[in-house]
């Protein structure tokens, strides 16, 4: 399934465009000279042109290579910031045309950085620009300073809070494009599997009904554990999405009451990966997916496809096992006969320690107490 994501590559790409937009500037301004100079505009020595023109060699250098090797990983925005900030020095220090005020590019490239979303490369890096332009203002001779030491302070304050300013800015409109890109692949996600329940329906001979049965008894059980903090759209895609899986299930199971074989057993197991195979790419949807891959591990590490144990099971997975083994003892099915709501109640109790966690256990004895329509009533007492 195709969902919208954050561009994982985004300083990346920040970083080539600032290298790139560098070196056309700078290409435009040594043809610009040489074009001026073959006119008689302008009187400079050759080795100014040339200067000029490696300086454009040295920037398209610089963006090549950024390009071509440096990757996206957790050190590559201080790389980034590294070599933009070594071609800027380059190009200051050596500035063949000998460009008045070519130093105020360090107090432009604090503003450039906020738009990187790193607080830290920010302070460090804005910091080091801060200070190699504050240096400048000592290496420059009186005749070429435009603007004197005080003046200039000031303009390096007003650059760090346009630049502080553009970073809170920037994580706001980030936040913001990460809400509404989840919202979008919630509701997409949603609306497809919606799509699919019309057919799952057919082809398994059961009601939809089940998927909000599943909701409600999973929303009761949660109460017991509000430090889950489970979303409601977890809970519904959650039980969509394990119904919608059975459609990996070839036709015949539904209909067969003999016992299944080997290989057909490691076909049903397959549905737990459903959830896998249409959202790894969205992390989003991790708790969703990985409550779904171990809803059939059991708490005496019997159950598939991992044989976790214990406490190696999520609790979303282990009330989502245990909510649907009581839907699907009760619910009709073409292959078997109903259980009652008093036999299904008292075979999931007689479970708790070993298919399910005790806790777990007593949060379904009292959700199914609430839930179902008519009182179970000569049950077990609680578990624990």
């Amino acid at each position: 399934m195709k969902l919208r994501t954050k561009n994982r590559n985004y300083s990346t790409i920040l970083a080539n465009g600032m290298f790139y937009w560098i070196s056309i500037l700078v290409s435009l301004t040594s043809f610009m000279a040489f074009l001026l100079h073959v006119l008689g505009k302008l009187s400079s020595e050759w080795n100014t042109q040339v200067g000029l023109a490696a300086c454009a060699a040295v920037s398209w250098t610089v963006y090549v290579l950024h390009k071509r090797y440096v990757i996206a990983d957790l050190h590559s925005n201080h790389i980034s910031a590294f070599l933009g900030m070594s071609l800027l020095l380059f190009l200051c220090l050596y500035n063949p045309h000998q460009f008045t005020g070519i130093w105020f590019v360090f107090l432009l490239y604090p503003i450039f950085l906020s738009f990187f979303l790193d607080r830290l490369l920010l302070v460090v890096w804005g910091a080091i620009s801060y200070f190699i332009f504050t240096f400048s203002l000592g290496y420059e001779n009186e005749e070429t300073i435009t603007l004197n030491i005080f003046f200039s302070l000031i303009m390096a304050g007003g650059s760090a809070l346009c630049a502080w300013a553009g970073h809170l800015t920037m994580k706001k409109v980030a936040g913001e494009s990460r809400l509404s890109a989840e919202a979008y692949n919630r509701e997409a996600a949603i609306t497809l599997l919606n799509t699919l329940v019309p057919i799952v329906e057919r082809k398994t001979q059961t009601s939809s009904k089940e998927i909000e049965q599943m909701s409600r008894l999973m929303k009761r059980m949660l109460l017991e554990f509000p430090q889950e903090q489970v979303q409601d759209w977890e809970i519904k895609l959650l039980s969509l999405l394990h119904y919608v899986s059975r459609i990996k299930f070839p036709d015949y199971v539904f209909e067969t009451r003999e016992k299944l074989t080997t290989f057909e057993f490691q076909i049903i197991q397959e549905h737990c990966m459903f959830g896998l195979e249409m959202f790894r790419d969205d992390p989003a949807f991790t708790r969703v997916v990985l409550a779904l891959q171990d809803h059939h591990e059991k708490y005496d590490g019997s159950g598939y496809p991992n044989k976790l144990k214990g406490d190696e099971i999520r609790l979303l997975a282990q009330i989502l096992g245990i909510v649907e083994c009581f839907l699907a003892m009760t619910a009709p099915r073409a292959y078997r006969e109903t259980v009652s709501l008093e036999e299904a109640f008292e075979e999931i109790c007689g479970m708790a320690g070993t298919a399910y966690d005790e806790k777990v256990v007593r949060a379904f004895t009292r959700a199914i107490q609430i839930h179902s329509p008519t009182r179970v009533s000569n049950v077990p007492p609680m578990v624990g």
